[in-house]
C-alpha cells in the first residue's frame, strides 16, 4: 500500500525563526495550508503497518513540483526497501525521515506560567480524566478562571440516595439492578453515567477551592456552532481568552479490517474538526486580546502507530501536522502546541484501563505518573519552543520528554 501526500517532502512542515514550528522544509519549498491535504495519513500508514507485518505499506511525502520521472524514482525505491521507515519524505531529492529526539525537561520549582489569576482558559474533554488534571493544575498554579468544555451533562449537585452507597462499579450494578434495571447493557450505561457524573462534580468541587471561577459547559466540540457560542460566552463574562486546551477524544479501538467508516469518523473529528473550531472561534477575536497559547492533546498512538487504533493515529498525527503548519500559526497569533503523551497510570482517568495497565506493565512500558505528567505539561508550556512534543514516562535511556 502506498499513500502519496504532495506537502512538499517535509510534511507541510517549514522553518519558522525560533524553531517555533518545525524545521524540516527547505526554504523555498511549497508551504501546505489548511485543510492540510492528507493530514493523519501517516499515523494512519503506521498503524497499519503494525497490523499488517507481512505487507509493504508506506506514507511518502513529495513536492509536486519535482520532476515526474523523479518522483516515480523514489516511490520505487520506497517500496522495495521493506525495512525501511513507513513514512518518508522527498524535496529537491533529499530523503527527510522525521525522528523523535530525547529532550529534557527544564527545572527550577514552578515555571512562569503565561498565565495571571485574571487570566482565562478554556478546555475541552469535559471535567474528567487528563483534562480535568490539567485544569486543576493550571488553577493551582496561577489562580486562574477555568471554563471547561463537554460531552457529559452536567451533573446534578446532590446524587440520587440510593446510589450514594455503590461506591464502584460492581456495586453500582447491584443497586441499578435493584431499582429494576435488566439487560446488561442498560445497566453498563447508567453504571458509567453515574461515575462519569461523579467525576465531574468532585472536579467542579476541587477546582473552585483553587480557581478564580469556574463554569462547565455542556457542548460537542465537533459542533462548529456550539463551540462559537461557548467562546462567544467565555468573551463576553471576562472580556478575555488567555489560553485554550483540546483534550476532548474518544477510542472506539477495532481492527482495521473491522473498521467501520462512521466509527472512523466520529474518532477522527473529535480531534482534528474540535482543534479546526477551536482556532477558527478564538482566532475571530475582535477586540479581545488574541489567546496565548492553543495547546492539543494527541497521543503517541499518532507518532509511532498502535494496533487497532488507525483512526484515533490518524487523528492525533493530523494534530501534530496542524500545530506544525505556518498557515495555522498565521491564523492564531499566539503558540500553538501538541503534546503527544504517552500512556498514563489508570488512576489519571485517561484513556488507560486497568486491563492495558496491567498489559503494559507486562511489556515494561512504564505509565505517566499523574502528578508527573501536569508538572511535565506546565513546563512545556512555560518554557518550550517548538510545535510538538513527545511526553512519555521517564526510563533508563530514555528522557520524560521528546521533540520530533
Amino acid at each position: 500500500m502506498l499513500l502519496v501526500t504532495g506537502c512538499g517532502g517535509a510534511f507541510g512542515r517549514v522553518a519558522v525563526p525560533g524553531g517555533a514550528h518545525g524545521d524540516l522544509l527547505p526554504e523555498g519549498a511549497p508551504e501546505a495550508t489548511d485543510p492540510i491535504p492528507g493530514a493523519g495519513l501517516y499515523g494512519f500508514a503506521r498503524s497499519a503497518a503494525i497490523e499488517y507485518p507481512g505487507a509493504e505499506i508506506r506514507a511518502v511525502d513529495i513536492d509536486p513540483k519535482d520532476r515526474p520521472e523523479r518522483i516515480a524514482a523514489h516511490l520505487i525505491a520506497e517500496l522495495c526497501s521493506p525495512d525501511e521507515p513507513v513514512a518518508v519524505g522527498y524535496t529537491n531529492g533529499t530523503r527527510n525521515v522525521p525522528r523523535t529526539v530525547p529532550v529534557p525537561l527544564p527545572g527550577g520549582g514552578r515555571p512562569p506560567l503565561p498565565l495571571s489569576r485574571d487570566s482565562v482558559v478554556l478546555l475541552t474533554g469535559g471535567a474528567r480524566g487528563i483534562t480535568a488534571r490539567s485544569a486543576l493544575a493550571l488553577a493551582d498554579a496561577t489562580g486562574c478562571h477555568i471554563e471547561l468544555i463537554g460531552r457529559t451533562p452536567p451533573p446534578d449537585e446532590v446524587e440520587d440516595p440510593a446510589l450514594a452507597h455503590a461506591l464502584d462499579r460492581v456495586a453500582l450494578r447491584a443497586a441499578l439492578v435493584h431499582q429494576g434495571l435488566r439487560t446488561p447493557a442498560d445497566i453498563e450505561a447508567a453504571a458509567s453515567r453515574v461515575l462519569a457524573a461523579r467525576e465531574v462534580r468532585a472536579t467542579l468541587e476541587a477546582l473552585r477551592r483553587v480557581a478564580a471561577s469556574v463554569r462547565y459547559h455542556a457542548a460537542d466540540v465537533t459542533d462548529p456552532k456550539a463551540v462559537y457560542a461557548v467562546v462567544a460566552d467565555v468573551r463576553a463574562r471576562h472580556g478575555r481568552l488567555d489560553g485554550i486546551v483540546h483534550g476532548a477524544g474518544t477510542i472506539e479501538d477495532r481492527l482495521l479490517c473491522d473498521k467501520d467508516p462512521v466509527s472512523f469518523a466520529r474518532v477522527f473529528g473529535t480531534k482534528v474538526d474540535g482543534a479546526r473550531h477551536l482556532a477558527d472561534a478564538a482566532a475571530d477575536h475582535g477586540d479581545a486580546p488574541a489567546p496565548e497559547f492553543l495547546v492539543l492533546f494527541g497521543s503517541v498512538a499518532g507518532v509511532f502507530g498502535n494496533r487497532g487504533q488507525a483512526d484515533y493515529a490518524a487523528a492525533n498525527d493530523a494534530l501534530d501536522t496542524l500545530a506544525t503548519t505556518p498557515a495555522w500559526s498565521r491564523r492564531f497569533p499566539g503558540r500553538v502546541l501538541a503534546v503527544d503523551w504517552g500512556p498514563w497510570a489508570a488512576e489519571a482517568g485517561g484513556m488507560v484501563t486497568p486491563e492495558l495497565e496491567r498489559m503494559y506493565a507486562n511489556r515494561g512500558v512504564p505509565l505517566i505518573d499523574p502528578d508527573g505528567g501536569t508538572d511535565a505539561f506546565l513546563a512545556e508550556l512555560a518554557h518550550g519552543t517548538t510545535g510538538q512534543v513527545v511526553l512519555l514516562a521517564e526510563q533508563p535511556g530514555n528522557g520524560f520528554g521528546g521533540r520530533p
